[in-house]
């Protein structure tokens, strides 16, 4: 699986602060926002937000580029 290098940076620092195993963060990552994309699905609008970021961010290669649309969904 192909992970951008700042989200791993990113796991790596916040357990280093946090001072916990990087899975532990990881886990609550995709905890959090796994329930905030199923929020999201259920609003058209939002649901339409977030195909759109996943097809142009994630799959398209230009994720992290654009955290404010990631916040707005």
């Amino acid at each position: 699986m192909t992970i951008d290098d700042r989200i791993v940076l990113g796991i790596k620092t916040l357990a280093a602060i946090l001072e916990v195993p990087r899975y532990v963060i990881t886990e609550h990552l995709l905890h959090v926002d796994t329930y905030h994309i199923l929020t999201a699905i259920g609003d058209e609008d939002k649901r339409r937000k977030l195909e759109e970021h996943l097809v142009k961010g994630h799959l398209l290669g230009t994720a992290l580029s654009d955290h404010e649309s990631i916040s707005d969904l």
